[in-house]
């Protein structure tokens, strides 16, 4: 990505790296810490859309001791509910600095049409396992109180400090955010993710002069973390910016990023995969020659964010391969891949957890399991599969 010239970072405090007394990460330790759902409340009452001022405004929250900045797109009809990015500030900042000027993170919601709220942390860092815990949770209540959200597109991100806290909240607790997007940050390590339905994708700007990834090693340390919990992550790594500046379109593709994203609500167990940041669910029957019966079983280890290997008679004998792809980008369509090596019966079921909706693929009995290429690309709007959309 070409890019001639450079953002002025704002005036910030230059500890982008955090000091460890800072950010308290007690509640990796032991697994404590608040637990909160960053959704939209049930019976939330939404004031009409005459009386919500589109642009940035100022929210104060009394009961919170803090403040948050929302960003309403001019676009907005004043009726469909957006997604909802959390943005939290760097260290010694606020969230005006990304309300106004250079850093202004308004292009990049206007583009994708979302919501934001950037939230002021209680001291000049984010205190993780504490009272800022709070003020992010009530930050999306409010917003959502506000403006109508999308809930199962409620995300989180950050600037250098705040985008330690973002992934830190996102993994730590039970927070139901549906992707992570950090700019600059610095390393934490993070020993589990604490929803047991869910690990939220991240995706993690650096500039190659930035410290935290050319001598304090935060990005290749962050790589390893995120593939040994099993988290789906990409990158964005820009020669030659900094920590405090990056091109304009690293945080729209941010913020894209963020938006095409749901919460999952599918749970894997012994006889169902979730794949797709566990949106999609993964069920198959089967029925033999002699007219017995079972359902196909993940193999473990073989199950990647994407795919699954499935057995039907022992856990040794692998049975069938299916994908689940994101096809959105060319056609706006999930596209489900499946190959079996086998000639009994079956069934194999691919649920959208978000929607409700599911697509079924049969094989009879007797006959050599043909290959599934479910990529409608030729006819989206008449395709079997624009269920799975």
């Amino acid at each position: 990505m070409a890019c001639t010239n450079a953002l002025q970072g704002p005036r910030i405090c230059r500890q982008p790296w955090l000091a460890g007394a800072l950010l308290l990460v007690a509640l990796l330790i032991d697994g404590a810490g608040a637990a909160f759902a960053a959704g939209v409340p049930p019976g939330s009452a939404v004031p009409a859309a005459s009386s919500v001022a589109r642009g940035w405004q100022k929210v104060s929250m009394p009961a919170a001791g803090s403040y948050f900045e929302l960003y309403v797109p001019p676009a907005w009809d004043g009726t469909t509910a957006l997604p909802l990015v959390v943005f939290l500030h760097g260290y010694g900042s606020t969230p005006e600095v990304y309300a106004s000027g250079l850093y202004d993170v308004s292009p990049a919601a206007d583009s994708v049409g979302c919501l934001v709220a950037a939230p002021k942390s209680a001291d000049i860092t984010w205190n993780i396992g504490g009272i800022d815990d709070q003020i992010v949770a009530q930050t999306a209540v409010t917003a959502a109180s506000m403006v109508p959200v999308d809930p199962a597109r409620v995300s989180i991100a950050g600037h250098s400090a705040g985008g330690a806290a973002a992934y830190l909240l996102a993994y730590g607790t039970v927070s139901h955010y549906s992707a992570v997007f950090t700019l600059s940050a610095p390393f934490y390590a993070v020993s589990s993710v604490a929803d047991p339905a869910y690990k939220a994708p991240i995706r993690m700007y650096y500039g190659t002069t930035d410290p935290n990834y050319a001598t304090r090693g935060a990005y290749a340390a962050l790589q390893q973390q995120w593939n040994a919990l099993g988290v789906a992550w990409e990158s964005d790594v820009e020669n030659g910016w900094g920590h405090d500046d990056w091109p304009p379109q690293s945080m729209t593709e941010g913020f894209e990023f963020l938006v095409g994203k749901t919460y999952g609500t599918c749970a894997a167990d012994a006889t169902h995969a979730c794949l797709q940041q566990s949106r999609y669910r993964i069920a198959l029957t089967w029925q033999d020659a002699s007219g017995r019966t079972g359902m196909g079983s993940p193999v473990a280890g073989a199950v990647s964010p994407d795919s699954a290997v499935l057995w039907f008679f022992a856990p040794s004998s692998w049975e069938m391969l299916v994908k689940v792809l994101d096809g959105c980008g060319l056609n706006q369509r999930i596209w489900v891949f499946a190959a079996a090596t086998t000639n009994v019966a079956y069934t194999l079921t691919v649920t959208d957890t978000v929607t409700g909706k599911f697509k079924t693929y049969q094989n009879p009995a007797g006959r050599a399991a043909a290959a599934v290429t479910d990529t409608p690309m030729d006819d989206p709007a008449t395709s079997p599969a624009n269920l799975m959309n």
